[in-house]
């Protein structure tokens, strides 16, 4: 049995909004100190690690640890029909194969939606993962640079020295070049030493929708190797992405 109350509505809407937008369905894992899901893209493109704290609930009532599957765009669907004043409780009933969306205010509506059979084999581990450099940005910044890129291309090159972050772009008959330097307006923070990987952008543009969530953005970056998003609201929730580098064709 899991039963939880959440007032702040907007924390869970606009996460699901971003993570329904990059994954279908994913596996939640409701946990003691809160709901988890760590979702890759049938492509293994993208992958969502994301975690909703015991703390901001009002109530957080679990019996034992347990795994929900859930289609993602029918859950945010539902979420959507939230308001900001509303009170949502999330609630899994003992042998039910439904899980329970309960909206309260003025009026009371429940939705429900079918809990999916599905596997965690698929899905890859990047605790491995070792980045060379690691910056922390206001988050328009980043989203400025994509939306720049975008314009010429459907893929960027992000590049660091350690000093500057360059982020370019080459179309058919246009390009772009973005770059902001350590101590720059909108750098909070730069570190570490040269990384260089091309992305695409369609991925990006639909992880900055995080934006919602916070103000800042790091952003963790390798030698032809993923790139890590973090957006982290401290004991609220965190919300990351972790985007394969795209290969160019010889």
């Amino acid at each position: 049995m899991f039963k939880a109350e959440l007032e702040d509505v907007g924390l869970l809407k606009d996460s699901m909004k971003t993570v329904s937008d990059l994954i279908s369905e994913g596996l939640f894992q409701l946990e003691e100190d809160g709901i988890k899901l760590i979702a890759a893209d049938p492509a293994m493109v993208g992958l969502v690690d994301y975690k909703l704290k015991e703390e901001v609930f009002e109530s957080y009532e679990l019996e034992e640890e347990t795994k929900v599957g859930l289609n993602l765009e029918n859950f945010y669907s539902i979420l959507r029909r939230a308001n900001s004043d509303d009170t949502i409780t999330l609630e899994l009933k003992e042998d039910d194969s439904k899980f329970h969306i309960t909206m309260e205010n003025s009026s009371t509506r429940n939705f429900s939606l079918p809990i999916l059979n599905l596997s965690e084999d698929d899905i890859p581990s990047t605790d491995q993962l070792d980045f060379t450099f690691e910056a922390e940005l206001e988050t328009n910044v980043l989203e400025g640079a994509i939306k720049d890129a975008m314009v010429v291309s459907d893929a960027v090159t992000v590049s660091a020295d350690g000093e500057s972050l360059e982020i370019s772009a080459d179309g058919d008959q246009s390009n772009v070049n973005f770059e902001i330097t350590e101590g720059s307006e909108g750098v909070l923070d730069m570190e570490g030493g040269d990384a260089k990987s091309m992305f695409s952008l369609d991925y990006l543009s639909k992880m900055i929708g995080a934006k919602k969530l916070n103000d800042n953005v790091t952003i963790k970056l390798g030698e032809d190797f993923p790139m890590r998003l973090e957006f982290i609201v401290p004991d609220e929730v965190d919300l990351s992405f972790v985007l394969a580098p795209r290969i160019e064709e010889e």
